[in-house]
């Protein structure tokens, strides 16, 4: 709300005549001023505002006295007219008029545009109204987009160029006063569409033989609403293998529409397509303006199997019926590049496979007279297909196997043979044939004959042969008898004449037994005297000197036969009826026989003979006692030399003048004698169930002379001590096994052992055998002892076993622990004193000895305690960082895996890290001394006073008693800050150039981006380095400013004002106007009030964009570079044409008319291309610049004030 403050001071005395201002009167007064005022629009209406001014009381005739009044509710940039009525008691009276503007404002009542749209969606033609209240002079127009400045100026429309088609753009128009701005609400405002650009090819997916997969997205820049895709398909279809190769155009065709838009993603499957064929698509975008096409995307479609394949021709091979030819052809239809055919008999498919130029296979091994089917598979990469079955049967052969014939006997002369067809077909059968000891007796086809004329009871040999028209092949043999029949032929027996009382008849079988003979009988005058199966009968008590007549009958299971009759006489006088000797064992060697006379001695006895044989030889001995021997008196004889335990058979012959009579054979067995000559006992050692030698198998023969039944053995055991024997034997073993194992033994110790066998006679020892026992587990083994103790090491002390069980070869030092399940290992050897080493230092082992006398005869003692010496602390983890901030961080740290010793305190150390984080351009960097920053026995740490954007090194170091570890560095970095503004910039300067420097005005606190170095509002160098050297081409004042700008935002200096005259360079207020995207900045200094803080703009995020490639700084740098090329190349050649010439004035292309700008002083400077940063100062020297201020206006933002 506008006032205005009025000043009323009373500069008279007197009021309608009448004087206030004598003391002496000592009246008081009150004094009413009225304020009227009217308007310069209004004069007619002068009602006044009457204000109530209450006056201090005071004599009326004061004088000097003023009073102000506020008057609110006016217009802005309106004339007023002002009196004052001063009111007593007696009246009032009225001061002249006097006239006051009010001051100005900002506008209001501002308008909407007036929208064209111009250029295909490129451009906006914005028109305006002036505000209905512009409360001042309009001084500018403002237009924003998107809160960047677009227009400024006086002219009430503007042509809004290099805008996108079809996109929403929010205008602001703001109308300014000397007094201030005014925003107009908002306003949306969209551009024409234009035909979209920059569609993308489409994405393949997938790809098999009938079908592709295509994805695609929307057009970079759809410029409007896309209303629909079409997806675009051209084929160039190739087949091709080993021998030809065709193409076949086709034309474009459209395969697909998609009119559902608002997808991100579409996709499309491209069916029934041909395999192994190039096809090209393409998606093309409509809008309601126009189309774009995408580029075109080869895509192949895969091989898939051949079609058309025939059957494969077979052919038989002359006079082999095991091989066949297969050939066959190309399939008609390929379908992709043919990699390999194979081949399937019977649909089993070849282990092997050909290559595409084969066409021909001959098969081997195949089985005569059998139907095989054959078909081919040809492959590409895209599949297999198969060719339909050919069926051939092979050529005949022999058969491969014959079964012999199935025989069954009929009768004695009658066998059926029979047999059936080869399971295993080679061919027709034509002709059996059946052969019966080798001659053939049968031939024909059929399956069974009757063999008659055959001999009783005779095996024959049959055999089967087989026919094809390919050949024949005979069975094996099979043999087969025939029945029985009743024998014939029998020869009549043989008699002769053993006595005067006694014949011995003598037969053989019949010459036709025709079977197996049962019995013999045998018939004296027609008189059963035998009947068996004996070919021999000797028959007594038959008169001398008669003649007597034998028959002998043979029996079979089907009948008899009966021999001739045989005759013969008896002797007349020859003694008959000797009895066979009474034997009895006398000795071993001795046997006494005894004999009766014969029942018929026919006359007198002139001499015994007795007959001894042994049974295991063939020696007869014979003994004759004639009287007056005592033998032939007593009828009585010993016979001696004998072997023992050993069956012999006894006769007896007497004998007359007239003949001699003999007795049956009689049989004994001498007597046993005590065993002799027993081999010695063969001891084996072996191993018990804990796998120690502590087992004895002894094992034994019988005698060489056993003389008898051995009955049982006798084994004994005695221990040799002292390299004495034990006189004591024990007996260990009595039983009639030869095999015995001895488990009761000590350990390495030596035993002797000796056998003896037992008969009914007696028994015999064997001479001793000696073995020793296996080692032993050692027993009685004491704990150690550890005369000298380290940290890592120990001396042990072994005390030997009371009981070593053999010699000790090894003795072993050992640990136990509880966390193990096995003990650890710590020395080995055969020293009683040993060193154990690698031992962790302040730790408790259980110590323990074993002693070893073999491979498997370890025993361990009881255990002993060992603490070791404390030491140095090692393997200290590195600490744990986390919580790193930009300014802090904690660390946290654990205890050394190896303390040695109980930790007293921790120390942590920091370092500043070299390298530090990087930028781009290396900053320097120092080493610095170690900074102990923590010392205690706590494992955390806040650490702050970190510097942001900050590599450092840290480490522990703990500690005990006896030393100390430190851990590995580790390397943490800070975080990241908004960079800061430190000091102001340096500028000095000398007669050629001026030297800015702003190496220590910023502390970057992250990745620095670039550098801005702007002087009055214009760029004159961007890039990385901190120094710069501008030429100095005039005396002048410049107004040098520095934007920093990092990954996390930016921050500028104060404007330094700097003049080459004097060389002073001082700060200056500036307002300031900031176009974040092009990092430039206009400024205008105000005032001389000091230096003004920077400002600091923070970025939200990175705008992740696809800019078409024209539009990207490197294309727009290389289209710069190139057309500086041709125009320097150009004005070479008319410079070297128009050497005399006048050179003609630059035509100015005419502005824009509908942009009014505003005009600048005229001064420009020229410039170079910036140079290259220098080596060591890290400055870029500018040879010259030129400011140009029409350029400007495009690239403000903001003002400020």
């Amino acid at each position: 709300m506008l006032h205005i403050v009025l000043e009323v001071k009373v500069l008279f005395s007197e009021v309608n005549g009448q004087r206030f201002g004598d003391r002496s009167n000592s009246l008081l007064c009150h004094l009413n001023l009225g304020l009227g005022f009217e308007t310069k629009t209004a004069v007619a209406h002068r009602t006044p505002h009457v204000l109530a001014v209450p006056v201090a009381e005071r004599t009326c005739g004061d004088t000097g006295t003023s009073s102000q009044a506020h008057v609110f509710g006016l217009k802005p940039f309106t004339i007023y007219n002002f009196h004052v009525l001063a009111i007593n008691n007696g009246g009032q009276v009225a001061s002249p008029w006097t006239a006051v503007r009010t001051l100005e404002a900002s506008p209001s009542g501002l308008g909407n545009f007036t929208v064209e749209n111009r250029e295909n969606g490129r451009a906006l033609l914005l028109k305006w109204s002036e505000p209905t209240n512009p409360n001042g002079i309009i001084k500018t127009y403002n237009i924003y987009s998107d809160e960047n400045l677009e227009y400024s100026g006086l002219s009430r429309q503007f042509l809004f160029r290099r805008l996108e088609p079809y996109t929403v753009y929010t205008l602001v128009l703001e109308a300014c006063t000397k007094a201030g701005c005014t925003h107009f609400p908002r306003q949306e405002i969209r551009t024409d569409e234009a035909p979209p650009v920059s569609q993308p090819a489409p994405a393949v997916q997938s790809v098999n033989a009938t079908q592709i997969e295509l994805r695609w997205i929307k057009p970079l820049s759809a410029n409007g609403k896309i209303i629909q895709y079409d997806v675009i398909r051209k084929s160039n279809r190739q087949t091709a293998s080993f021998l030809e190769k065709r193409e076949l155009l086709m034309d474009e065709e459209a395969v697909f529409r998609e009119y559902e838009t608002d997808k991100d993603e579409y996709v499309f499957i491209d069916s029934n397509l041909k395999p192994w064929t190039r096809y090209e698509y393409k998606v093309c975008s409509w809008n309601s303006v126009g189309h774009a096409d995408s580029p075109w995307v080869v895509v192949k479609t895969s091989q898939d199997a051949p079609m058309g394949f025939l059957a494969p021709e077979v052919q038989y091979v002359p006079d082999n019926a095991h091989k066949l030819v297969i050939s066959w052809s190309t399939p008609e239809k390929i379908n992709g590049v043919l990699q390999s055919y194979r081949l399937q008999k019977n649909k089993l498919i070849f282990p092997f496979s050909f290559d595409a130029l084969t066409f021909k296979y001959t098969d081997e091994g195949l089985l005569a007279y059998t139907v095989y089917s054959y078909a081919v598979i040809a492959c590409t990469l895209g599949g297999c297909s198969t060719s339909k079955a050919t069926k051939i049967r092979t050529l005949e052969t022999a058969p491969a196997f014959v079964s012999p014939p199935t025989l069954q006997t009929i009768s004695a002369t009658q066998i059926n043979a029979s047999w059936i067809a080869s399971v295993m077909q080679t061919g027709k059968i034509s002709e059996y044939r059946l052969l019966i000891n080798n001659e053939q007796t049968y031939s024909g086809q059929g399956l069974t004959t009757v063999v008659s004329g055959l001999k009783p009871y005779t095996e024959y040999h049959f055999i089967l042969i087989v026919c094809t028209n390919g050949g024949c092949t005979s069975s094996s043999s099979v043999n087969i008898w025939t029945m029985e029949a009743p024998p014939s032929n029998m020869v009549m027996p043989k008699l002769q004449v053993t006595g005067s009382e006694s014949i011995e008849v003598t037969w053989k079988e019949p010459n036709s037994p025709n079977g197996k003979i049962k019995n013999y009988e045998l018939r004296r005058d027609g008189v059963l005297i035998y009947a068996g199966l004996e070919t021999r009968y000797h028959e007594f008590t038959l008169t001398p000197g008669m003649e007597y007549s034998y028959t002998v009958a043979a029996n079979n299971s089907q009948g008899s036969t009966i021999s001739p009759p045989s005759k013969a006489r008896t002797n007349p006088s020859a003694p008959s009826g000797m009895a066979p000797p009474k034997l009895h064992a006398w000795t071993s060697g001795d046997i006494i026989a005894n004999w009766q006379p014969p029942a018929q001695t026919n006359g007198v006895i002139v001499n015994y003979t007795i007959f001894c044989r042994d049974l295991t030889t063939t020696d007869v001995r014979a003994f004759t006692f004639a009287p007056p021997d005592t033998s032939f008196m007593s009828q009585s004889s010993r016979l001696t030399g004998l072997k023992t335990y050993t069956w012999y058979e006894v006769r007896t012959e007497a004998c007359t003048f007239l003949g001699c009579a003999s007795s049956e054979w009689a049989s004994a067995q001498t007597l046993e004698a005590p065993p002799t000559m027993q081999p010695m006992p063969v001891i084996e050692l072996q191993i018990d169930t804990k796998g120690i030698q502590l087992v004895f198998l002894i094992s034994w023969t019988m005698p060489k002379q056993p003389n008898g039944e051995i009955l049982y053995y006798e084994l004994y055991r005695r221990q040799v001590t002292n390299l004495s024997l034990d006189t004591e034997r024990v007996l260990v073993y009595n039983g009639s096994s030869t095999l015995f194992q001895d488990t009761v033994l000590l350990p390495y110790t030596e035993y002797e052992y000796q056998i003896s066998s037992v008969n009914s006679a007696g028994k015999t020892s064997s001479v001793w055998s000696r073995s020793r026992t296996g080692q032993a587990p050692p027993e009685g083994l004491s704990p150690p002892s550890f005369p000298s103790v380290y940290s890592t090491s120990a001396v042990v002390n072994i005390t030997p076993p009371t009981q070593p069980n053999g010699i000790i070869s090894l003795y072993r030092l050992f640990a136990r622990s509880r966390t193990r399940s096995d003990d650890l290992l710590l020395s080995e050897g055969t020293l009683t004193q040993q060193t154990i080493h690698e031992l962790e230092p302040f730790t408790n082992y259980s110590i323990g000895v074993e002693a070893c006398t073999c491979f498997k005869c370890c025993s361990k003692g009881p255990m002993a305690r060992l603490v070791t010496h404390p030491s140095a602390p090692a393997k200290q983890p590195p600490p744990l960082a986390q919580n790193v901030k930009s300014m802090s961080a904690n660390l946290q740290w654990n205890s050394p895996q190896l303390p040695n010793g109980n930790i007293q305190s921790y120390e942590l150390q920091m370092l500043t890290a070299c390298p530090q984080p990087m930028q781009p351009i290396a900053q320097p960097c120092s080493a610095e001394s170690i900074k102990v920053v923590y010392t205690g026995k706590g494992q955390s740490f806040n650490l702050t006073d970190l510097q942001p954007y900050t590599s450092y090194n840290l480490k522990v170091i703990s500690y005990n008693s006896v030393g100390s570890t430190a851990s590995e560095w580790i390397t943490i970095t800070t975080q990241k800050e908004m960079p800061q503004y430190r000091a102001p910039f340096s500028v000095t300067s000398n007669l050629t150039t001026i030297y800015v420097d702003w190496s220590q005005t910023f502390q970057l606190n992250g990745q620095l981006r670039e550098y801005v170095l702007t002087e009055n509002n214009v760029r004159i160098y961007s890039g990385f380095d901190n120094r710069l050297h501008i030429p100095r081409t005039s005396e002048k004042t410049f107004l040098f400013q520095v934007l920093c700008t990092t990954d996390m935002g930016s921050v500028n200096t104060p404007i330094i004002k700097y003049n080459t005259a004097t060389g002073v360079a001082s700060p200056c207020r500036k307002g300031v106007r900031e176009d974040s995207d092009q990092h430039f900045l206009k400024t205008e200094c105000l005032d001389r009030r000091g230096p003004i803080l920077p400002t600091v703009d923070e970025k939200t995020g990175v705008l992740q964009s696809n800019t078409p490639f024209y539009n990207e700084l490197w294309f727009i740098i290389l289209m710069a570079i190139l057309g500086l090329l041709f125009v320097a190349i150009f004005l070479a050649i008319l410079l070297k044409r128009a050497v005399n010439k006048q050179p003609y004035k630059r035509e100015r292309p005419p502005l824009i008319p509908l942009q009014k700008r505003t005009n600048l002083p005229n001064e420009s400077f020229m410039f170079d291309a910036i140079a290259a940063p220098s080596d060591a100062s890290s400055s870029v020297t500018l040879k010259s610049y030129t400011m140009c201020f029409e350029c400007m206006q495009s690239l403000q933002r903001h003002q400020y004030y």
